[in-house]
């Protein structure tokens, strides 16, 4: 029997921990700066004061880079100035003789007057400074500077940036079989724990636009900061505007914070699947699941996780008395005294009545064989719901990979082909990722789990599950076309959700409250007509005067017609009562990269292994009876001898032959027969 694979190891952070080489720099600057500080205060006090000022402003301005480059225009500029003093003027040799070499009478006001002019001609450093500062003790969040690229075309990529490396052939990760346990244990491994020894690069989303989200802007580029990408999102807008391209960068965002990437697509795109590897591959992630590719596990766990991924499968409009007996039979099908089912097989050969009085004989599951008798009527009936479902995914949950065994995983649920099957199965799949960051998922790992077309799903608990999967370590980005595509529960999503992403859409009303209202001036023109009559002239026509007033009223701080007209790639980003227009970075892949990819998903998926059905379980063995004596043995044989052997009932004759058989005496002449 195969064990359970140690726990997957997280992807390496942005940072990797530092070598002998980096803390030996670390250690080299932070000398230079103990020795710089007492010079600078001791030659020029006011520099340093107005440099550290610098230095600290810029690092919490939101535009760094622009400030940054006017204190190296003021630096270079100082230099100059300082240069050509010291050059025409040569004040430093006067300075220095009135200081040391002046009278005796007059030491103290001579040294003062000569240390001030010192320090007053020193005021050309400040900007040195800062620049000094900053490079032996930075400050300011670094962000990652990427090209500018243009939106690609459908179906095209767009040309790799320099230092990607280049595309390599992809692989699937290696299957493992899960123990016969229901509940395995996971032994963390030493590299289970994400630790930053310095803040991480903030990761940019696209170029800043306008708005007055202030705080994620880092030179000109909007970036979602590591401590955002921990909370729950949604993705709303119109196919064709850049939404998948949108959901692409935040798993690729996730991939640079050290954050596991599930991507559950119900429409199961091939184009998406492509995109979602290529860009994975490109990043470093060698662990990457694909299914249809590869049949994932549905049957991992102990059987009460069973037992509430089934019963996700039911459709929440279902009656509630036949929701409460599926619920029972499920139950006594998944918590059998031979252990939970590990296949669709087995868990259907369960659904049987004979099974279930084998499974549950003797007198201490007289509880269950209770229940088995209220349900014999109705087991055949309700067992038809999960027979139908599994036979038409065929073997789809039944395979070797599990969110356990990936760094980044792709499921792609076609809805064109299991119609029926999809929405079960994604209910089922999202169930089991409560299951895996709750129970099976390595410690601080922390997971991105998207959700597009999410309304799809159904579900009714949203609120609940959001919280318990944040707490867990995971967050999750639901996307949908509109306002309505959310389901039914979308007040829930929305309210558990910290940012909301808005393409173009047509009804973005509800979403654009959220980023609250503002009083702007808004101006009318009224026509006054009143006039004094005796000033005009016979000749002059009485002409209406134009008065234009300006009063303030409020309005959405996100228009909505603005969202309704928004380009391709333009989001509007809303967290917080803030908002920002940004210009979204497509993910930039190669394009052979992208056909291998293309290549790669489109392959026929693995066949699933038959899975072997157990027997049923058997009765306890009868007790032995005792022996019996050759007499006893011999007299039981002469009266079985002495008896006649009787004849074997013969088939009750049909009404015509019964008629015919019947004696004369009873024959009756009257014409009525009592």
């Amino acid at each position: 029997m195969q064990t359970m694979p140690s726990p997957p190891s997280p992807l390496p952070p942005n940072r990797p921990a530092p070598s002998l080489r980096r803390r030996f720099a670390f250690d080299w600057r932070t000398a230079l700066l103990r020795a710089f500080l007492p010079v600078a205060a001791a030659l020029a006090p006011p520099s340093l004061a107005l440099g550290a000022l610098v230095w600290w402003r810029t690092s919490k301005t939101w535009d760094y880079r622009e400030r940054w480059t006017g204190t190296w225009v003021l630096a270079i500029i100082g230099l100059v100035v300082y240069g050509v003093i010291t050059w025409v003027a040569h004040p430093l040799p006067s300075l220095f003789h009135a200081l040391l070499v002046g009278r005796r009478e007059s030491f103290l006001a001579a040294g003062l007057r000569a240390v001030g002019e010192m320090w007053l001609l020193h005021l050309c450093f400040a900007p040195a400074c800062a620049l000094i500062l900053e490079w032996l003790h930075p400050l300011t969040r670094r962000v990652r500077w990427l090209s500018r690229y243009r939106v690609p075309r459908r179906g095209k990529a767009v040309g790799v940036s320099p230092g990607h490396p280049p595309a390599s052939p992809l692989s699937l990760v290696p299957a493992s079989q899960p123990t016969s346990s229901s509940s395995p244990v996971l032994q963390p491994s030493p590299t289970s724990q994400i630790a930053f020894v310095s803040p991480p690069p903030t990761e940019p989303l696209g170029t800043f636009l306008g708005g007055d989200l202030y705080e994620w802007v880092r030179g000109g580029q909007l970036c979602l900061p590591l401590e955002e990408m921990w909370r729950h999102g949604t993705v709303v807008g119109e196919p064709g505007f850049g939404k998948t391209m949108t959901l692409l960068r935040l798993a690729t965002i996730a991939v640079r914070y050290g954050m596991q990437v599930l991507f559950l697509d119900l429409k199961g795109s091939k184009q998406t699947a492509a995109q979602f590897v290529a860009a994975m591959h490109l990043l470093g992630v060698r662990r990457i699941a694909v299914s249809p590719q590869q049949t994932y596990d549905g049957w991992r766990g102990d059987a009460t996780a069973l037992y509430n991924r089934l019963m996700a499968m039911i459709d929440p409009s279902t009656h509630p008395y036949y929701r409460r007996i599926t619920s029972a039979l499920v139950s006594l099908a998944v918590h059998a005294p031979v252990g939970p089912p590990r296949s669709s097989q087995e868990f259907l050969a369960r659904l049987d009545e004979q099974w279930l009085k084998f499974a549950y004989a003797g007198k201490m599951h007289w509880y269950a064989q209770r229940k088995i008798k209220k349900l014999r009527a109705h087991i055949y009936e309700t067992s038809l719901t999960y027979d139908g479902f599994f036979d038409g995914v065929a073997g789809g949950l039944d395979g070797t990979i599990a969110y356990e065994d990936a760094d980044a995983v792709y499921i792609g649920l076609d809805g064109d082909a299991l119609k029926e099957q999809a929405v079960g199965m994604a209910r089922y799949l999202l169930e089991d990722a409560a299951h895996y960051v709750k129970h099976r998922k390595a410690p601080g790992v922390r997971t991105l789990c998207i959700i597009d077309e999410f309304g799809a799903l159904g579900i009714s608990n949203v609120a609940g599950l959001y919280e318990h999967m944040r707490e867990a370590g995971l967050s999750m980005w639901a996307s949908a076309q509109s306002h309505a595509g959310l389901g039914s529960e979308r007040e829930n999503v929305l309210a558990a959700s910290s940012i909301k992403i808005l393409h173009r859409c047509g009804d973005p009303e509800e979403l654009v409250k959220f980023a609250g209202q503002r009083e702007v001036p808004a101006f009318s023109r009224t026509l006054d007509e009143e006039r004094d009559e005796h000033l005009l002239s016979p000749e002059s026509a009485p002409t209406p005067e134009k008065r234009t007033t300006v009063h303030m009223q409020r309005q959405y701080a996100v228009p909505i017609e603005d969202v309704q007209q928004l380009a391709l790639g333009t989001i509007a980003l809303i967290t917080g009562g803030l908002y920002a227009w940004v210009q979204v970075y497509p993910v930039a892949l190669p394009e052979d990269l992208l056909r291998v990819a293309t290549a790669f998903v489109s392959a026929p998926p693995e066949e699933p292994s038959a899975p072997i059905v157990p027997p049923p379980p058997t009765r306890a063995a009868p007790k032995k009876a005792p022996r019996r004596t050759q007499a006893q043995a011999s007299g039981k044989n002469q009266n079985q001898e002495a008896k006649e052997p009787e004849p074997s009932p013969a088939p009750p004759p049909s009404p015509a032959q019964a008629r015919k058989q019947r004696p004369a005496a009873e024959e009756d002449d009257s014409p009525v027969d009592f």
